[in-house]
């Protein structure tokens, strides 16, 4: 996700980062390839599928030509279009910064990426409120003909690190902030970063005009839209313009976001809405387990929320997408290996982002029972650190049994081959 500071740090951070490699090697577990004998690397918190026997990589990650950015949150636009909202980074030769969209005509390997936008005339970190919050955008959803996209910030108040706040809130404003620093510094604002704990929702902004313009954007002033605990949500999809929902599911538009940080929290929270009501935060209401007739509760404090799904240490921004065909849906869950903690030694700090893993969960609902169909580790093979796995439910066949994935990797410590924006297709077996 931060790029920036992977070639910008001085040259003690970098020491104790490359001092790390050989010892992290060591601790690699290979992938797990054969699913079906049940071993995995460690132990995972919910039943294997009884549905789908195995997911199969069907050719190697590609990385789309010119693309430099990573997230991609996806929707499915009412022109047919996918949109990707990204974060750090450039594409096409286009403007270096934290925010853009992307425009994805096709269906992979026919596929054709275009900027949106880059927001040019868009600088959201400018109007953050006086707190150390570094802001980005994550998930986008299409309502009709209108686009949405949530900005979020991470919140660089950590007390173990203990960073002049005037330094620090100047910095956290800049596109760039890891210029004339010492090693002190640098290696506190390192760690900061490297954490990146959530820090809520700033608000969600609006386009109209896929993207050209952009409105609701939040002030210095506006107050917090959701609280960590749902700091960084996912929409869910269903179809062009979400004019595809279930029936059952009508006429909301849902989100999930986990807590914690960007790659080490503990639960999966969601939330929804009335489609007409996206921008207003009183309308939104939140799972809240399920009733004696096992249908759910839905209340409008997200800190008395509960859990669609839980494994500790191991929830980095997770995303669900709805299987038409094979009528479930797929939980996509990763983490970096080594969990991030505010209290992590030297040690454990230098081993964070060289391995991740990645689960895939089914369910007959959005919020559950949820059942494992695939886990691998380290997720991108021993030279790459992938994350925030994704699949655009048009990229999924009519039969439900093939698709493609979309995901970033390598912001720090690889040589970036996969910083842009990456495809993989897959086919599932059933039981």
């Amino acid at each position: 996700m931060r790029v920036i500071h992977k070639i910008a740090l001085p040259v003690v951070f970098f020491f104790s980062a490359i001092a790390c490699t050989a010892q992290s090697k060591t601790n690699t577990i290979k992938y797990v390839s054969k699913f079906e004998k049940n071993v995995f690397y460690r132990k995972l918190p919910y039943p294997q599928s009884k549905f789908i026997s195995k997911l199969e990589w069907t050719s190697e990650p590609y990385r789309y030509p010119g693309s430099g950015s990573d997230m991609h949150w996806w929707t499915w636009g009412i022109d047919d279009a996918i949109y990707t909202v990204e974060d750090d980074g450039k594409n096409f030769g286009g403007k270096d910064w934290y925010a853009h969209v992307l425009k994805i005509t096709g269906i992979p390997p026919n596929h054709k990426v275009v900027t949106a936008t880059d927001f040019e005339e868009y600088d959201f970190r400018a109007m953050i409120p006086k707190k150390l919050l570094r802001r980005y955008m994550c998930g986008i959803t299409a309502i009709d003909s209108n686009l949405y996209v949530c900005l979020y910030d991470y919140d660089w108040n950590v007390p173990s690190k203990p960073v002049n706040f005037d330094t620090l809130y100047r910095r956290i404003k800049e596109f760039n902030p890891w210029h004339d620093l010492d090693s002190t510094l640098a290696n506190d604002m390192g760690f900061i970063d490297g954490f990146s704990k959530l820090g809520g929702v700033a608000g969600i902004i609006q386009s109209n005009d896929f993207g050209k313009t952009w409105t609701n954007i939040p002030g210095d002033t506006t107050p917090a839209f959701f609280g960590s605990k749902f700091g960084a949500p996912a929409f869910l999809t269903f179809g062009k313009g979400n004019t595809e929902t279930p029936k059952e599911l009508g006429p909301y538009v849902y989100a999930i976001s986990n807590d914690g940080s960007w790659e080490t929290g503990d639960n999966v929270r969601m939330g929804r809405v009335h489609r007409d009501s996206i921008l207003t935060r009183n309308a939104w209401h939140f799972f809240a387990g399920l009733n004696s007739a096992k249908q759910p509760k839905w209340i409008a404090n997200e800190n008395e929320s509960k859990p669609i799904f839980t494994d500790i240490d191991h929830v980095g921004h997770p995303t669900i997408t709805y299987n038409k065909a094979l009528k479930r849906y797929f939980l996509l869950i990763y983490s970096d290996v080594y969990p991030h903690k505010e209290n992590a030694t030297i040690k454990e700090f230098k081993q964070w982002d060289y391995e991740s893993e990645l689960q895939m969960y089914e369910s007959i609902n959005p919020w559950g029972p949820w059942f494992l169909f695939h886990a691998e580790k380290p997720w991108g093979g021993k030279d790459h650190s992938a994350y925030l796995g994704q699949i655009p439910s048009k990229w999924i066949s009519n039969n439900g049994l093939s698709g493609t994935i979309i995901f970033a990797g390598d912001y720090t410590h690889r040589k970036g081959e996969y910083y842009g924006f990456m495809t993989q297709p897959f086919k599932l077996f059933l039981k």
